[in-house]
């Protein structure tokens, strides 16, 4: 119980992150709700809800740091999330942006969005972890967009799993990038200073509201 204390107190922690950033896109559509997005503005979040992950590799600079979608990939550490707002929905509209929220992980995953079609997460070719741009459903060649699961809490605690077929790995992403997320995968070129690790999944209010990430 004292271990699972700690653990939430950390967590809550590490997801409160900064201020978010606002990042220029043309024809902004995205709108806001009080709900849970639908199918045509997300894909289902399924019957775990949204959550957030953070990693867990002790005695490490990775350890507890929250995952951030941050240009198309995502990190650990290095700074807050690539939100953007909409002008149309104005600023006191628009949640936080502070937090990265995904939906699924039954097989496929994607960013806890409110935006037309979505956008799904998968592991690039390079092994990359990444997302596809607001608006826009391409996604690279050789990428892989259902290799991912995710276990519920068991055994009293309060996380579970965000999990992926061959697991994750961080690696330095330069001075005040964080570390950057792949999928562990054979192919992929990882360096000795890169750290695989674990998923912490922390589940999210299915009320919040979500904006899109670019």
């Amino acid at each position: 119980m004292k271990y699972a204390v700690a653990i939430t107190t950390l967590i809550a922690s590490a997801m409160a992150a900064a201020v978010s950033s606002d990042c220029p896109k043309p024809s902004p559509t995205a709108t806001v709700t009080d709900s849970v997005p639908s199918a045509t503005a997300a894909p289902p979040a399924g019957p775990t809800g949204y959550f957030g992950v953070i990693s867990s590799r002790s005695a490490s600079p990775i350890h507890l740091q929250s995952l951030t979608a941050r240009g198309g990939k995502f990190y650990l550490g290095g700074g807050p999330p690539s939100s953007y707002c909409p002008p149309n929905i104005g600023a006191e509209n628009c949640p936080p942006g502070n937090t990265t929220v995904l939906a699924g992980g039954q097989s496929t995953l994607s960013l806890g969005v409110v935006v037309p079609g979505g956008q799904q997460v998968y592991v690039g070719p390079d092994g990359a972890l990444s997302y596809t741009v607001a608006h826009s459903a391409a996604i690279p060649e050789g990428s892989d967009v259902t290799g991912f699961s995710r276990t519920a809490p068991a055994d009293g605690n309060v996380y579970g799993y965000l999990n992926y077929e061959t697991g994750f790995i961080a690696c330095p992403a330069g001075e005040g990038e964080g570390y950057q997320v792949f999928g562990a995968i054979e192919t992929g070129e990882f360096g000795d200073d890169c750290l695989g690790f674990t998923a912490l999944a922390g589940k999210f209010s299915d009320s919040l509201h979500f904006l899109d990430i670019c």
